[in-house]
């Protein structure tokens, strides 16, 4: 009898063991990834509501975003327009370091400034206009080299009547004959406009 029992219980135990794991199977088949997927897309929803709720934010400050970049858009073309120096004589002692500066930075001791002279203008104009009369020897590639640095550079500054003269060559031998035709006797207006009106 007691035999029996143990039997008995056995096969109790036996099928709960079973039922747990038909139990697990079928959730395992059925429910697992359905509950994993709607945890995933749970998670999913939670991120894009949180983005949504960034955007929405931005969107709200386009416009005070626009008018700060409008206004800063508008500081940075007028600072590229205008020379930054206080007066006349300031500004072209600038003007003539920045090309000191440009030529030692791509040119080299072949390319020579041999004269600047401040040059007020004539005509009064709404802007004061600032111009250093140079004169320098230089050969093509550097001439280029300057007149497009300094004409894209900030603030703007114009070249303007520009002169370009080929020495003769001297015959004291072919090295100094090379070098007297590659060297070009430039002469041109560098100018440029300070941000206060002229004066009389």
């Amino acid at each position: 009898m007691i035999v029996a029992s143990l039997k008995q219980g056995n096969s109790k135990l036996t099928a709960v063991l079973l039922l747990v794991i038909a139990l697990i199977l079928v959730y395992l088949l059925c429910f697992h990834w359905f509950i994993l997927s709607h945890l995933a897309y749970g998670e999913e929803i939670s991120e894009l509501e949180s983005q949504l709720v960034r955007y929405r934010e931005v969107a709200a400050q386009k416009e005070q975003v626009e008018a700060q970049l409008e206004a800063l858009q508008g500081r940075r073309t007028e600072s590229n327009l205008f020379l930054t120096e206080a007066d006349f004589n300031e500004a072209a002692a600038a003007m003539s370091e920045r090309l000191s500066q440009m030529l030692g930075s791509f040119a080299d001791e072949s390319c020579q400034i041999v004269s600047r002279q401040p040059v007020r203008a004539r005509v009064v104009e709404r802007f004061e206009k600032v111009s250093v009369n140079v004169r320098m020897r230089c050969d093509i590639q550097d001439l280029m080299q300057m007149l497009y640095n300094l004409e894209t550079g900030a603030p703007m500054i114009f070249a303007e009547e520009l002169t370009v003269i080929k020495p003769r060559a001297r015959r004291r031998n072919n090295q100094q004959a090379a070098d007297d035709v590659q060297a070009l006797d430039i002469r041109f207006n560098m100018s440029g406009y300070l941000r206060t009106g002229s004066k009389s």
